[in-house]
């Protein structure tokens, strides 16, 4: 049987390692091999193992070196998958009734693309929109930061988001920017529209000043004065939540 290699330290895009993310990948269908450390006596993957060996999968007992190797030194936990190609959503033509988006402009940070699609899962969010360049895409570091809940966020193919704006604003969406500074709106006291796109910044530069120009409205947390900034992740999770709050499902 042919094995996998990759270059040196480097991780394939088409992989998912982590018993959490390789448990989803598998129950979603998304699997199409597993590899597992052999030797191992971790209940939970010889559970994935019978899973894939059940749906028909090749599955393949490597040393642990092997797995580190394809990982580039992840925390593999003994299993990981082989992925078909993910499934796109589209962006949404038209809205008729509550619906959020998040839109990610420049997040480089797996853990907290990651945690963003965590959110977007647990609020129900209609569409995650990422970029083509200058941001994460679906990794195997973003697969495992979400336990596996990638694989089930409603990710749309990347693409320009100047562009993905004006669709989301044709489709009934008022863009609302997470920007902190002169003009923006307390996202306490905010008054959420009923289909609002959430954009959201890089961890260094935040909001690009084009799509900051392109959104209706401006919103920050309240904070305490010695904080500086909350992580994506984090805001992402705080402000979907007032949005919920306000638009309960």
């Amino acid at each position: 049987m042919a094995r996998l290699r990759a270059k040196p330290k480097a991780t394939p895009d088409d992989l998912a390692f982590g018993v959490h993310a390789c448990e989803r990948a598998l129950g979603e269908g998304l699997a199409k091999r597993l590899l597992h450390a052999e030797g191992a006596s971790n209940r939970r993957v010889a559970a994935l193992v019978e899973q894939a060996t059940a749906q028909g999968l090749p599955v393949e007992a490597v040393e642990g070196d092997r797995l580190a190797e394809l990982t580039g030194g992840g925390v593999h936990q003994g299993v990981l998958v082989r992925l078909r190609r993910l499934p796109a959503t589209p962006i949404p033509r038209k809205v008729t009734g509550p619906s959020l988006a998040i839109v990610l402009d420049g997040v480089t940070d797996p853990q907290n693309t990651g945690a963003v699609l965590r959110v977007a899962v647990a609020t129900g969010a209609e569409a995650v929109v990422l970029p083509p360049r200058r941001g994460v895409a679906l990794t195997p570091g973003v697969h495992r930061a979400s336990a596996g809940l990638s694989f089930l966020a409603p990710v749309a193919a990347p693409q320009n988001l100047a562009r993905a704006i004006s669709l989301l604003k044709e489709a009934g969406y008022w863009v609302v920017a997470a920007s902190p500074g002169d003009g923006a709106e307390d996202a306490t006291a905010f008054d959420w529209p009923d289909c609002t796109a959430l954009v959201l910044g890089g961890e260094e530069r935040g909001v690009s000043r084009l799509l900051n120009e392109a959104s209706d409205f401006r919103v920050a947390l309240p904070m305490d004065g010695r904080v500086e900034s909350l992580n994506v992740g984090v805001a992402c999770g705080a402000l979907a939540y007032l949005w919920r709050a306000r638009w309960p499902g």
